[in-house]
């Protein structure tokens, strides 16, 4: 999913933010090309030939961070919304009653939802596969923990 950027200095040219992988983190395309990260900045040569440092400023659970250039901050997508949030963190109640194990399951859930919430769907499909997504945490916490128990007991 590429998510148009506009820079200054950059008209003419073709700037996007890309989420590639499923938890890999976004990266700076320009012209079609993606742009190494090096300490934490992307540079780019403006229209102008001067450089410009691109930051990622990443944002609680979203997949897609805000950009700092030249100390202002532009944000691509509107943040997610607070009921957003609470629906893909129910599966975070894992870690309350399953530990680590619950918590490794719930963060998971947790991760792709965000991931989805991001996604071209509709909204009713967002909130349907986020829910079924929930409900393979759960499941294979339960199956996973049922398993690991069965097997002490032996």
């Amino acid at each position: 999913m590429d998510i148009p950027v506009q820079l200054p200095g950059m008209e003419g040219q073709t700037v996007a933010l890309r989420l590639a992988g499923a938890f890999s983190g976004a990266q700076l395309v320009l012209n079609g090309r993606a742009l190494p990260k090096r300490n934490g900045l992307v540079q780019l040569r403006s229209n102008a030939g001067s450089t410009l440092a691109v930051k990622f400023k990443n944002r609680f659970l979203d997949p897609i961070p805000n950009l700092i250039v030249g100390g202002q901050t532009i944000q691509l997508v509107p943040p997610l919304e607070w009921y957003q949030y609470v629906w893909m963190g129910i599966p975070m109640v894992l870690l309350f009653v399953g530990g680590a194990l619950g918590g490794l399951c719930g963060g998971l859930a947790v991760a792709v939802s965000s991931r989805v919430f991001r996604s071209d769907l509709s909204a009713g499909m967002k909130y349907g596969l986020t829910g079924l997504i929930s409900g393979a945490a759960f499941i294979t916490y339960f199956i996973v923990a049922a398993t690991v128990l069965a097997a002490i007991k032996k």
